[in-house]
């Protein structure tokens, strides 16, 4: 008996030490993974592609006026502090109510967080965000714009984002109109230079 007794108290004893040195090396790990601000994870510019639909409806009796698949080009620089700026070329095919292509240049700034799990939320700051030919303004982010949330790779090179569920974006025309946008997006983002 006495030396099943030793045996337990020798395996409860390396159980234990194991136990901490997993624990202290997980932790490790993570701080060298992700370090103790997340955000600091993503800095520099990273080139993305995107594919946009989206369904369009006047804000004041929510008539459907129109559906669209885009594309856009683009670069987000990150900040390294939460914050960031895209520019790039957004290039439409109008569906309905009639056909239509167009191209547009645009830009906003945005805020983003990284959680412990490697989950990115990126936000478009209100007041900016412009779409334009040349220096007219076709449209531009006027209201609430719907959250974009994805996934950051460990070597934090890559980061794909897009909706989770369909949101409303508003946006006002040229013309003063303004449109509630439907839309779903998938972007990937890989990161340049160094």
């Amino acid at each position: 008996m006495k030396g099943s007794m030793k045996k337990l108290v020798v395996l409860v004893i390396i159980a234990t030490i194991v136990t901490f040195i997993s624990a202290a090396m997980a932790k490790d790990v993570k701080d060298k993974y992700w370090g103790k601000n997340h955000c600091k994870a993503i800095h520099g510019e990273y080139a993305a592609t995107s594919v946009v639909s989206c369904n369009a409806y006047k804000k004041d009796d929510g008539t459907f006026t129109g559906t669209s698949i885009s594309t856009q080009l683009a670069i987000y620089t990150f900040n390294g502090d939460g914050t960031g700026t895209v520019q790039g070329k957004f290039v439409m095919i109008g569906i309905t109510p009639a056909p239509g292509e167009s191209s547009y240049d645009f830009w906003w700034d945005f805020t983003y967080e990284v959680a412990d799990d490697g989950k990115i939320t990126m936000d478009v700051v209100p007041g900016t965000g412009e779409f334009k030919i040349g220096n007219f303004v076709v449209y531009s982010y006027t209201g609430a714009v719907a959250p974009e949330s994805g996934w950051l790779s460990a070597d934090h090179k890559t980061i794909t984002i897009g909706i989770e569920t369909v949101g409303n974006t508003e946006i006002t025309l040229y013309d003063g109109n303004i449109r509630n946008v439907k839309c779903n997006i998938s972007r990937v983002l890989i990161r340049v230079g160094e």
